[in-house]
């Protein structure tokens, strides 16, 4: 690594820590790229590089090296007078966001709710979130200083957190989700069946008032705050709430369907899981006339004598098979709380592969155990099983010749039960389905369950980094955000056969070269990009070079304006436009103002100015057959009298 003994540079104010070197050598200035989060130990990790070398007698000033230049390219630029190597610039992922933006408005809403500086700032971040599935803000400016951004630059992570908790307000925040509903709406997001679905993350950050114990996920004993999604059957993100931890998911619920009803939203039926599964939840369901399917939680009355009176009758019967599947099911109206009187129709299902799984997974673990205790059978030492295992195992003690013999029991009864319960479980609807509609309509719930596992993993929201109310809560808003774009996406990767992680990787090898102060591209783009661009819905050689454009207008000082949404009626609409609410706004009749007509008509021949065309003749005769007047005042006329008159 060199280092320029003839320059002097600023030492950078911010990320940097100077670290002292013996026998009299110029402390290194170290730069942090990135402090990504160490699960195992507990605490983050930082990624340092050498930036420069102090100078002699001064604490503001260094020399800088080689990588000084790669992390600061404009200030070395400004300092050295020399260009900086030609720079590749990754154009994939903006291009994406382009036409994603174009199909579904987005960044147009995050404009108009946060302004168009920090919206840019909020979509590079879940472009950051998608490619590298964090939410870090300390690794960003190093992972995305050559990717082609919205914003002029890459922000630190000093603003995103001064973003997140003072400029991402409440009000803003509330003021987005209705936008995004009514866009969802104006999309034939309507009349549809929701798959809702609650979780939390353990939070131990300051003043964060929505924080309290409740059912950790982790299973520690630790303060939470809790979320809501809602989600389409086909996963389309529609609408989302953070809460605090002890509330309870039927109250989360309530608040999710009564804010998509205020946005005009109508909900045919919703689909939960056995969270939701208690009569305050059915109760609420019914009164608001809303349909529901809805996983069995626990042993309530009715579904255990579903279970004793048919759940060995249709253990692998063909006469329940539902054909496609490796499911066996009966069905029954039935009263399932004993406290609450209605009936729902309780469908019984038997997963023969899953309960396979399951029972050996239960005897794996049950054998393992068993080898732990039998290591200690002979020796002088308490032996005590598992309170995970105590229901089926146990340790009994017998004398035989004044010595003590000790065995393991295999409580066979309590085995057997366990093992007749894998594989079994219950769905209760609103509606009389069968079986097989049941069991599809179930299976989209896997849209939520997908949603949380990408917005946790892929997206890296799992873990709580930000400190106070409002940045926890603007933390889960740029979590949603990200996955409405991942889900786009997704839907044009399953096109072309592609996973989005695949996809991603596709796009960013899409890279424009700096020469001479200008980017270019070379269209060598391969097929799969292409057929990718076309499903959603753009030309990818013109929205890429559009990109390159982009960013090229911003370097020389013109103003770079990305893609908006096409205006205009809604999507299979050719006579209704819609105003931000969702009212239709009547058309006008005629041509709108400040429309231009064409020089050339539709058949091909010059379009003639309305009026009289300059060299035309009028003929002696009207169109009536009497002779036309000479223009000037007519026959008997006072008007020429008068002006003779006031002439003299």
């Amino acid at each position: 690594m060199a280092v320029y003994r003839h320059i002097e540079v600023d030492i950078p104010s911010e990320r940097v820590t100077i670290e002292k070197q013996s026998n009299g050598k110029p402390a290194l200035i170290k730069y942090v790229l990135e402090a990504p989060y160490d699960k195992a130990k507990g605490y983050a990790k930082p990624k340092r590089t050498t930036i420069g070398h102090q100078c002699l007698g001064s604490v503001t000033k260094m020399h800088p090296t080689t990588q000084y230049a790669e992390v600061f390219p404009a200030l070395w630029e400004k300092v050295s007078n020399e260009r900086v190597k030609p720079v590749l610039k990754r154009v994939g992922m903006f291009a994406a966001m382009q036409a994603i933006n174009e199909k579904i408005g987005i960044k147009d809403i995050l404009d108009n709710v946060y302004g168009i500086d920090k919206a840019e700032a909020i979509l590079d971040y879940a472009i950051y979130s998608i490619l590298y599935h964090t939410d870090e803000a300390s690794g960003f400016v190093s992972r995305m200083r050559n990717e082609l951004l919205f914003s002029k630059a890459p922000y630190s992570d000093s603003y995103y957190s001064r973003l997140f908790e003072e400029n991402m307000t409440q009000e803003l925040e509330l003021l987005f989700r209705r936008r995004w509903a009514l866009q969802c709406k104006k999309d034939g997001v309507e009349e549809v069946w929701l798959c809702i679905d609650g979780s939390n993350d353990d939070c131990q950050s300051k003043g964060v008032e929505i924080a309290e114990k409740g059912h950790a996920k982790s299973r520690k004993n630790i303060d939470i705050v809790s979320f809501t999604y809602a989600v389409t059957e086909q996963g389309k993100p529609v609408t989302y709430d953070v809460y605090r931890g002890g509330l309870v998911d039927t109250k989360a619920m309530k608040k999710v369907i009564d804010f998509l009803d205020e946005c005009g939203i109508g909900i045919k039926g919703v689909i939960l899981d056995r969270g939701y599964c208690d009569q305050n939840a059915i109760k609420y369901l019914i009164e608001k006339n809303i349909a529901y399917v809805i996983m069995v939680k626990g042993h309530p009355e009715g579904y255990d004598q579903m279970v004793e009176k048919y759940g060995s009758m249709i253990k692998m019967n063909a006469e329940y098979l539902i054909p496609h599947t490796y499911l066996f099911g009966y069905q029954e109206q039935i009263q399932l709380f004993k406290s609450y009187e209605h009936k729902d129709y309780l469908t019984l299902f038997f997963d023969y592969q899953n309960g396979n799984e399951r029972v050996t997974a239960l005897l794996k673990n049950l054998y393992g155990e068993m080898s732990r205790l039998e290591a200690l059978l002979h020796k002088d030492e308490p032996v005590k099983v598992d309170s995970k295992y105590t229901n089926y195992l146990s340790v009994e003690e017998t004398k035989k010749d004044g010595q003590v013999i000790r065995n393991i029991i295999i409580r066979t009864k309590e085995l057997q039960e366990a093992i007749d319960e894998k594989g079994l479980y219950g769905i209760i609807s609103s509606d009389d389905m069968t079986p097989r509609n049941i069991h599809d309509l179930y299976a989209a719930r896997g849209a939520s369950e997908t949603q949380y596992m990408i917005v946790k993993t892929q997206l890296g929201y799992g873990v709580i980094r930000v400190q106070y109310t409002q940045g926890v809560r603007s933390k889960f808003t740029m979590g949603f955000i990200a996955s409405v774009i991942r889900y786009e996406i997704e839907q044009a990767a399953a096109c072309v056969g592609r996973t989005v992680n695949q996809m991603t990787q596709e796009l960013e090898s899409i890279e424009a070269q700096k020469i001479n102060d200008v980017y270019t591209y070379t269209h060598t783009e391969k097929g799969l990009l292409v057929r990718f661009f076309r499903s959603l819905g753009a030309d990818a050689v013109e929205l890429i070079q559009e990109s390159v454009k982009f960013e090229n207008d911003r370097l020389a000082g013109r103003v770079a304006t990305p893609r908006k949404r096409k205006t205009g009626p809604k999507k299979g609409s050719h006579r209704k436009n819609y105003d931000e609410q969702g009212n239709v706004v009547p058309r006008k009749p005629g041509v709108k103002p400040g429309t231009k007509r064409s020089v050339i008509n539709q058949d091909g021949t010059p379009r003639r100015k309305p009026g009289v065309q300059k060299g035309s003749t009028r003929g002696p005769l009207k169109k009536d057959g009497s002779p036309r007047q000479k223009p000037g005042p007519k026959l008997g006329s006072h008007w020429k009298k008068d002006r003779i008159s006031s002439e003299s």
